[in-house]
């Protein structure tokens, strides 16, 4: 059973984005068609909580330090951080890249970890939390790997809205795309959010054989794309693999596969 006074409170939270930190009592009650004075209510109760807080000047909310502590306890206790912190620290050292790691959350790749190395020169584009799947490598290398049913439920969910003129926004080359992205085992974001950035993914595996996340390196175009693109993939995979056998998954064996094989031709 949802409790509305509950609903409404997480939806208000929900409000609140890069775009738009700062919210004031009227906005709220324009945005969710409610009275000022039920969102009065909800607003004080969160602010004594310490999951809004209000600018004393403005009189307008925005969030609280109470959901930065859980969202550090969540970031610090999922178990692909956990797994993922040590080879991801090593890649983007070893690379000079940054390194992300990402969950597949409501239809987006929700970013749980960012790693920038030390000598890292170029300023690091900030994205996220949530990453649009369909022009991302983190949301592309996650995609492709759901079932054709979702795929497909999650394209008649979502506009293909274009960032740049290269992001693909056609439903049939964008199945193209994740098509490549199973068969070559990475996903590949060419300057598809941002002009002049480029990224690559691959998914990492968990020991349901599922997926558990993704993992990526981002930086400019000409060198991710460029001379040293293989390389980048090569470790890439590598710290993939390492980070799915800490979560306890094991490739199959060729005799797994000729055995799974065989059972499809027999259902056929």
């Amino acid at each position: 059973m949802i409790i509305q006074s509950v609903d409404r409170a997480l939806d208000i939270l929900s409000l609140f984005s890069y775009a738009r930190p700062r919210w004031g009592i009227t906005d709220i009650a324009l945005a969710m068609n409610l009275p000022k004075g039920t969102i009065h209510n909800i607003v004080s109760t969160l602010d004594s909580g310490g999951f809004l807080k209000q600018d004393e000047e403005t009189r307008k909310y925005c969030l609280g330090s109470k959901l930065f502590s859980l969202g550090t306890i969540m970031g610090g206790t999922l178990e692909i951080n956990q797994k993922a912190s040590g080879p991801a620290h090593s890649l983007a050292e070893r690379t000079g890249l940054v390194c992300r790691v990402a969950i597949w959350d409501d239809d987006a790749a929700l970013l749980t970890m960012e790693v920038t190395p030390q000598d890292y020169n170029a300023l690091a584009q900030r994205i996220g939390p949530r990453v649009a799947a369909y022009c991302s490598a983190l949301g592309k290398s996650l995609l492709a790997y759901l079932t054709g049913s979702e795929i497909e439920a999650y394209l008649d969910r979502t506009e293909l809205i274009p960032f740049t003129p290269k992001t693909i926004s056609r439903r049939d080359l964008l199945l193209e795309e994740l098509e490549r992205t199973r068969t070559r085992g990475y996903a590949v974001n060419n300057e598809e959010i941002a002009l002049g950035r480029a990224s690559l993914a691959t998914t990492i595996f968990g020991s349901n054989r599922r997926i558990a996340g993704t993992i990526s390196q981002s930086g400019h175009v000409n060198r991710i794309l460029g001379s040293e693109m293989d390389s980048i993939i090569g470790t890439l995979k590598a710290t993939a693999a390492e980070i799915s056998m800490a979560l306890g998954y094991y490739p199959a064996t060729p005799d797994q596969r000729m055995g799974s094989l065989k059972k499809k031709r027999m259902r056929r």
